[in-house]
């Protein structure tokens, strides 16, 4: 078994286990450090930089991402110091001049006491923040690989190859779900759903049970290569599935009735 990590976090003592970051044993705590580009399931990526705090081991003090800094024995952290709110607030600066027009990125700024910013804004429609989340999640839990990073420095955008529709993409959505500023879109209409910020329609197969579109057929064809073979009452809308499970609700609180009163 592994020897507890000791450290320090705004004050107060706390064990962290080997491969830990400042961010995982901060929620712990439940003291809040803002995230942008972090999410559970994926390794940590740094960066929006939002997540910035002050550590300070063996005498020397660094801003760090707490998302990305291993816990280390005797490691002392800062989350909401002077050197921490004006680090975070240029940072807020940047991305508001990035994305004028993402609410979330608003909303955390003026927490920040930022409401405008000194930097020239290219596009005042944008709301990608550059964070990388879908690009990860496609491909590290999804394994498609659909869309990716393309040019470089002020010029970087996120998007399917030469933004054209994307054979790899199977239209899970799990981009749209990871997504901190509901930068993707997508829209089920009849029996395509449009992943419109990739450029790529998926056709939407039938709910055996009910006959309403309700997934691409791409990802159930994924799913069912992966499972090998659907679990029972799985491979139905989610309408449908809801239906079978009040159904079965149903019938088990007849049959504890039932059980109940021959009792007696």
């Amino acid at each position: 078994m592994d020897e507890a990590i000791h450290i320090t976090i705004d004050g107060r003592r706390a064990e962290a286990r080997a491969g830990e970051t400042i961010l995982t044993v901060a929620r712990r705590l439940g003291i809040e450090i803002p995230t942008l580009c972090h999410h559970e399931s994926l390794a940590p990526y740094a960066a929006c930089r939002v997540c910035l705090v002050e550590a300070e081991i063996n005498g020397r003090t660094d801003l760090v991402p707490s998302c990305q800094y291993p816990a280390c024995e005797g490691l002392t952290v800062s989350t909401n110091s002077p050197a921490v709110v004006d680090a975070r607030r240029v940072v807020l600066e940047l991305l508001l001049a990035r994305c004028p027009a993402s609410e979330v990125v608003r909303d955390l700024a003026a927490r920040f006491g930022v409401t405008e910013t000194p930097y020239p804004s290219d596009d005042p429609d944008q709301t990608c923040i550059l964070c990388g989340l879908c690009v990860r999640a496609c491909a590290q839990q999804i394994g498609a690989a659909a869309i990716g990073f393309a040019r470089r420095g002020i010029d970087r955008t996120v998007g399917t190859p030469f933004d054209a529709a994307s054979d790899a993409c199977i239209g899970c959505m799990a981009c749209v779900e990871v997504c901190p500023t509901g930068h993707i879109r997508s829209i089920d209409d009849g029996p395509l759903r449009r992943m419109e910020t990739w450029h790529t329609e998926l056709q939407l197969a039938p709910c055996p049970a009910c006959g309403r579109p309700f997934a691409p057929v791409k990802q159930l064809a994924e799913l069912a290569q992966r499972l090998g073979e659907w679990p029972e009452g799985e491979n139905i809308c989610p309408q449908c599935r809801r239906g079978r499970t009040a159904e079965r609700l149903a019938e088990a609180s007849k049959l504890t009735a039932a059980m109940d009163k021959s009792s007696l």
